[in-house]
């Protein structure tokens, strides 16, 4: 599969992302802004991210780009310092939730998020080794994390009453960071796996696996906690855990913000959630005055619509939370205002979590593309007479009674597919209902679902 994804830029070291590689990529963005532009450089805590980092550094230098090296940092610090430094842009050196084996770039050209022709061009440019030759600069290194420190406390709410957190940073790019900035707001803070090692040695860098995270609920229930936080590999997602060391639901999550947030402002204000979620988000925006805009999956999606409808929010059901303030996702300040919010709560998260509406939705399921090519057409093809058919991001069908998706995985050569119903036992109705056309597929899916439904009655869901 190729390296070049919709959002970034990612792949296995050094077999798809190696040192040449990323001094290509430097030469090919570089390329593509304007001579003189500046640019801050950061990495992840990534085994191979030095020698990346040097090699793309050197790429930008000599297409005529003025380059700051920030460090090794996460992701929402450098688009910290785009902004504190009025750069023109930057680019990140990290796979973000991948496995430790990959490596990769995120890249910001302009001020408003990369898209897919930018990716593709950066591609042609590589290719045809189209750059323009012409020598920049080394600015300096400068490492700017106190400064973005003091930029999230300007946005933090003083807690109204002791909270203990366990901080799970996974070893990845907050390790020094998140535990001390949360100390220093007021919380009880219990570290976990917070010294960085890109070997990712304790759990994988994704925490949207509940499965990865149970150390993290064991830690919780050991010293009686009130929460648990969990980080991707480079910070820009975040996963809450409640005290009785449940992880939330991401619908849950974003309900949560949304119920702290919409009371405080005027009416129609706007929340952007992406196709994957469950029905319950947006209607619970609704239900309190608010406009729910739904977009297709993915960080530059999400973000480009917050930033250009004006939203209050967007939530990602990865883990991403976004915020008008900032206008960006940050996995640190989505902690801070969390936090916030449960401070101002007599009652323990679980107890509100409690009163939240509870989806009938599926987890992922995954289906190979060879295994299935023409998927995407023949489903296509046989709900093409639907009337609330969405094809933002594959194909979507919503009926009273529930939903059906298929969508191709940026990031991986799969199909994903998920499903809701309004009522439990109507789940496997909604699944037949939208794979009719592909019986084979339909008990397959049909198959895993009753499994993973027999594990969990068998308390085996671990």
């Amino acid at each position: 599969m190729s390296i070049y994804k919709d959002c970034d830029i990612r792949g296995i070291y050094p077999n798809e992302i190696n040192e040449e590689i990323a001094y290509l990529i430097g030469r090919a963005s570089g390329s593509m802004v304007p001579l003189g532009s500046c640019f801050a450089v950061g990495g992840d805590v990534r085994m191979s991210t030095p020698s990346l980092k040097e090699c793309l550094i050197r790429g930008l230098i000599e297409s005529g780009v003025r380059v700051t090296d920030i460090g090794i940092v996460p992701t929402p610090l450098l688009y910290f310092a785009i902004d504190y430094l009025q750069f023109r842009g930057g680019i990140m050196v990290t796979a973000s939730h991948n496995p430790a084996a990959y490596n990769g770039f995120k890249i910001l050209l302009d001020k408003m998020p990369i898209t897919t022709q930018d990716i593709k061009e950066i591609k042609k440019r590589v290719k045809e080794k189209n750059f323009r030759t012409q020598l920049g600069h080394f600015d300096q290194f400068k490492n700017y994390q106190e400064e973005y420190l003091q930029f999230l406390k300007k946005f933090s709410i003083q807690p109204k009453r002791n909270l203990t957190v366990v901080v799970d940073c996974g070893n990845g790019s907050y390790a020094d960071l998140a535990s001390r900035f949360l100390t220093s707001l007021g919380y009880q803070v219990i570290s976990l796996y917070c010294n960085p090692d890109g070997s990712f040695p304790n759990r994988p860098p994704n925490p949207s696996q509940p499965e990865y995270l149970k150390t993290l609920c064991q830690t919780i229930i050991q010293h009686q906690a009130d929460i648990g936080i969990a980080f991707d590999g480079d910070g820009d997602r975040v996963v809450f855990a409640d005290e009785k060391g449940q992880v939330l639901l991401p619908e849950h999550g974003m309900i949560f913000f949304i119920h702290h947030l919409f009371p405080k402002n005027p009416p129609g204000q706007k929340f952007v959630y992406d196709i994957k979620s469950s029905r319950i988000v947006a209607d619970e925006v609704q239900r309190l005055g608010g406009i729910p805009l739904v977009e297709r999956s993915g960080h530059t999606y999400i973000k480009t619509r917050l930033i250009r409808e004006d939203a209050i929010m967007a939530g990602e059901i990865s883990g991403h939370y976004f915020f008008r303030e900032i206008h960006r996702d940050d996995g640190l300040f989505a902690a801070m205002v969390f936090l916030g919010y449960l401070s101002s709560h007599s009652s323990p998260l679980s107890k509100i979590i409690e009163t939240y509406p509870s989806p009938h939705v599926t987890p992922d399921i995954r289906l190979q593309t060879r295994s299935h090519p023409d998927l995407m057409s023949i489903l296509e093809k046989s709900h093409s007479k639907e009337e609330n058919l969405t094809t933002i991001d594959g194909i979507r069908v919503d009926w009273l009674e529930g939903w059906g998706l298929l969508r191709k995985s940026v990031t991986e050569p799969v199909f994903t597919l998920r499903f809701e119903a309004n009522q439990k036992e109507k789940l496997f109705e909604i699944v037949h209902r939208f794979l009719c056309a592909l019986p084979d597929v339909e008990q397959e899916i049909l198959s895993r679902l009753k499994n993973n439904s027999e594990t969990k009655s068998n308390g085996n869901s671990d």
